[in-house]
């Protein structure tokens, strides 16, 4: 029994690690996103990208029990779902920017500490 809870344990710790690295590669193409919306708003694959990557790190976050990542990506994908232009959320558009450029700042300052 002991061998089984070792190998759930270690099997975790590898999802684990999977998802905070898909995180935050997806954080960053989020942050990538919302940069090139600010040239072109009506970019409809960009925002199409962007909401989907949302939804697949509020997956993770849930995984990962992170509370504050998971309620950013989810405000995401509430503001710009099915929008054709993000200046029409503008006040939406500007608060994710600045979330997202916080998320990848810290990610990268993670890095380089490792």
């Amino acid at each position: 029994m002991g061998n089984v809870r070792y190998h759930a344990v270690a099997l975790n710790e590898v999802h684990k690690n999977l998802f905070l690295e898909e995180c935050s590669r997806l954080t960053m193409l989020i942050f990538d996103c919302l940069q090139k919306l600010e040239k072109n708003p009506s970019d409809r694959d960009t925002i199409e990208r962007m909401v989907s990557a949302a939804d697949v790190i509020r997956g993770g976050a849930k995984f990962l029990q992170d509370v504050e990542l998971e309620l950013i990506s989810k405000t995401l994908i509430e503001l710009f779902k099915g929008v054709c232009d993000v200046r029409d959320r503008q006040m939406g558009f500007e608060m994710m920017l600045g979330r997202f450029r916080m998320l990848v700042n810290k990610n990268h300052h993670r890095s380089c500490l490792n």
